[in-house]
């Protein structure tokens, strides 16, 4: 029996690269003298890439054969491209001992598109990257990917019962806002296959809240006085999710408009009869809004009742 005089061994260092010609996958090569498994330098090894069709090579080399010698510790490391999605194998061998030899098997899959996270949209909008900056508990919204192999894997930055991840067949994910996180949102996408990831992040300035039951003014402004919204962040809440009438929580809230907390007071224009039915006693008006059109308009009452929205952050 031939006794072999080296250690020889190939490890894969990186695999499963795209079969574009252009993407490598590595291994490295470390050579012990088969006496006292000390590293050998300056050892001429020949490493092989076989498959099928020749296809796979060496970029060392630019062909399927690569001889190179080993460094001041025994090492010698090697990357192979392929231009056709398949499994190859690694073979090296002692180039004045054949027999200390060892190989290793690599994987090349079909190229795809890069990976990225394209959009988050809701029922009627596409949010601006960074939205939403406003929501309420219940809300939800569906992030989109293209490119990658589709096997995906969602994750957020530790938070679990405040935003939840539903994964879809289609490489999007349905994101459930559950409750006011209080922080910046991570959400990161990767794909299992290419290692690729991409990553949409979210901060809630206002978390709206509401009984969605009709007030009348001054019942609405004792209840919560200062945390009713102001017009600018009913404006936010319709640029960025649109007509609520289409979300089933407001859905049956969206008859009327909704109280804001700005007053518009002492606007009697001249010849305006005013009277206790139209005003209050120093004639405030109130602006109200339309949650279905994002229109917003004064009321000509304080004495109707309607509903309204408040945010305690």
């Amino acid at each position: 029996m031939i006794e072999m005089k080296y250690a020889i061994n190939v490890s894969v260092k990186n695999n499963n690269a795209p079969a574009d010609g252009e993407s490598f996958n590595s291994v490295s090569v470390i050579c012990l003298d088969n006496r006292d498994f000390k590293p050998v330098a300056g050892l001429e090894v020949i490493l092989s890439a076989l498959s099928i069709g020749g296809t796979a090579f060496f970029k060392e080399t630019d062909t399927t054969v690569y001889p190179a010698i080993t460094n001041s510790i025994g090492l010698v490391t090697a990357d192979i491209a392929d231009t056709v999605a398949e499994n190859i194998v690694i073979k090296c061998h002692v180039k004045s001992d054949p027999i200390s030899q060892h190989t290793a098997a690599l994987t090349f899959r079909k190229p795809t598109k890069t990976f990225e996270i394209t959009r988050a949209a809701n029922l009627n909008r596409t949010f601006l990257y960074g939205e939403p900056t406003v929501s309420w508990a219940g809300a939800e919204f569906t992030l989109y990917t293209d490119g990658g192999s589709g096997d995906i894997e969602w994750s957020t930055n530790n938070i679990t019962s405040e935003v939840t991840i539903r994964p879809n067949a289609n490489q999007s994910a349905s994101i459930m806002i559950n409750a006011d996180p209080g922080k910046n949102i991570r959400i990161i996408a990767k794909d299992r296959v290419t290692g690729e990831s991409d990553a949409y992040s979210f901060y809630l300035h206002s978390f709206i809240q509401s009984d969605r039951q009709k007030h009348t003014f001054s019942e609405a402004k004792e209840k919560f006085g200062d945390y009713l919204l102001p017009v600018s962040t009913y404006e936010n809440v319709f640029s960025q999710w649109g007509n609520l009438m289409v979300y089933y929580i407001w859905s049956t809230a969206v008859d009327d408009t909704y109280w804001t907390r700005e007053l518009i007071p002492n606007s009697k224009q001249a010849g305006e009869n005013v009277t206790d039915e139209v005003e209050s006693r120093n004639f405030e008006r109130v602006i109200v809004f339309d949650v279905k059109t994002g229109v917003k308009s004064i009321a000509n009452t304080l004495f109707n009742k309607k509903y309204f929205m408040y945010a305690i952050n």
